[in-house]
């Protein structure tokens, strides 16, 4: 297995296990879920649209939609639904809230 491979199933990982973090915690599951196929979309179309263009190559170790490997869109899609939980968190420290929300 090459050291890309596996820097990559690592990094994957533990996005997948903070995103599921955030849906365990969180009491609004489905607008989670909404944040992570928003991620999934937005990212698949600059994705696709760089490929295309030739301005990155992705190696054949994993499955690929349009050159696109399927686990980078999973991956951006854990990263938008995180990145809002993250400032959600951050604004309700702000407002006086604290980390219970």
């Amino acid at each position: 297995m090459s050291d890309m491979l596996i820097v990559w199933s690592a990094i994957f990982l533990v996005l997948l296990a903070v995103y599921s973090l955030v849906l365990w915690k969180s009491k609004e599951k489905k607008l989670y879920i909404l944040y992570f196929l928003f991620g999934i979309l937005f990212g698949f179309y600059f994705d696709s649209i760089s490929v295309m263009q030739g301005y990155y190559y992705y190696p054949e170790l994993f499955i690929n939609v349009l050159g696109v490997p399927i686990t980078m869109v999973l991956a951006e899609g854990f990263s938008v639904a995180i990145t809002i939980k993250i400032f959600e968190v951050a604004k309700g420290f702000l407002s006086g809230k604290g980390i219970r929300q």
